[in-house]
């Protein structure tokens, strides 16, 4: 016979067991995602960033793989069609088996080299913007690819006084429409601030970023992951050669934190995006040691990082042919995904070498023969599987 003191005993360490294993299971859950283990059973609501890796919302490791599309009114691409890249989305998900869309939009009017190319600007035509972006939201978010959308118009600067109203209304605008779609992120800016030889980051990369942070997770309420380009036009570095990345010249690396921690906050879910072009690959250079060490030392410093954009306009593009190479040899093994530029290229930087370059126009659906050299190649889904198994 069990004495009732036995009984009392046995049901409390019942309850305390009963009470410890979610604790339990919720460590060991934490210790596969250090670990970068792709089975995490972390099922939520919407993406989460745990260290350096970004987790669906059923629980997995989520690699971006993809591709930068017309989103609205960048440099007149889809003055044609406004949102017509929504009919893409059998060729992207399917063809090309990509995971991530980037919707570059254009909130001013467009001008290049002193030609207008788009006279459509948010403040007049935000109609049309947001039933563009919806067509394309709805259209991938159905088949849970990612529509990263892009605030795209001070490349290489910082937006000022009027242009701060501007990105501001913007933002509010999207946030306030997607904050239940967890499948849609928000990249502040493109490309922000100028190369600079040997000198710390410009203060705006901090102040403006933290600006938008709060916009839209505090004003807003918004959950959805928050994309931050680098400075230096986007590429997080002082230097065209082969020296290692100078820590202060690195907005990523010397600044990151303040933009997940800052007024006694905590910020979650922030994403760092670099762009990998010309100070990676000038010269036909092949940076391997320089990049690798870039992304040790960004992953030491705990911060999920995908590559933005990359890509080349052809064999004899001196100075980012190697850039898809770079990325493709060394990112996506360690698990850092990368986005092309560009699946709708208005500019000759195309996945595939006929037609219009559109990566709609590959020529067989199993195994293309027009893919570009040095750059399309890299982006076919078996290319893709290869490198992730490596």
């Amino acid at each position: 016979m069990i004495s009732r003191k036995k009984t009392i005993s046995l049901i409390i360490i019942f309850t305390l067991t009963l009470c410890l294993i979610p604790l339990l299971n919720l460590f060991v859950n934490a210790n596969q995602l250090l670990k970068n283990d792709n089975s995490v059973n972390m099922v939520g609501k919407e993406f989460q960033v745990w260290g350096t890796n970004i987790i669906s919302p059923e629980g997995k490791r989520f690699i971006p793989i993809g591709t930068n599309i017309n989103g609205w009114n960048f440099m007149g691409w889809d003055s044609e069609d406004p949102g017509g890249a929504a009919k893409l989305v059998d060729s992207i998900a399917d063809d090309w088996n990509f995971n991530t869309v980037r919707a570059v939009v254009g909130l001013k009017e467009q001008k290049w080299q002193g030609q207008r190319m788009s006279q459509w600007k948010w403040s007049t035509h935000r109609d049309l913007a947001l039933q563009s972006l919806d067509k394309i939201v709805s259209a991938f978010t159905s088949k849970k690819v990612v529509v990263m959308i892009d605030a795209h118009d001070w490349t290489c600067r910082y937006p000022q006084g009027n242009d701060l109203l501007l990105l501001d209304d913007f933002w509010k605008t999207v946030a306030k429409r997607y904050k239940n779609n967890p499948y849609v992120w928000f990249n502040i800016i493109n490309e922000p601030g100028v190369v600079s030889k040997h000198r710390p980051i410009s203060p705006e990369w901090v102040e403006i970023h933290q600006q938008f942070i709060q916009l839209i997770r505090d004003r807003v309420g918004a959950k959805n992951p928050i994309v931050v380009d680098a400075d230096s036009c986007g590429q997080d570095s002082d230097s065209w050669d082969l020296e290692m990345v100078d820590e202060k010249s690195s907005a990523i690396l010397s600044q990151g934190d303040k933009l997940k921690y800052f007024d006694g906050k905590k910020y979650d879910s922030i994403i760092f995006s670099l762009h990998v072009y010309d100070l990676w690959a000038h010269g036909y250079k092949k940076m391997d040691e320089k990049f690798i060490n870039y992304l040790k030392r960004v992953r030491e410093k705990g911060h999920a990082l995908l590559i933005g954009e990359v890509g080349n306009s052809g064999e004899d593009d001196t100075n980012r042919f190697q850039a898809p190479g770079l990325v493709y040899r060394n990112a996506l093994p360690r698990g850092v995904g990368m986005l092309a530029w560009h699946f709708q290229p208005g500019d000759k930087f195309g996945l595939v070498t006929t037609g219009k370059k559109w990566g709609t126009e590959i020529d067989n659906k199993t195994n293309p023969r027009n893919l570009s050299k040095g750059f399309g190649e890299y982006f076919w889904p078996s290319r893709i599987k290869q490198a992730l198994s490596s």
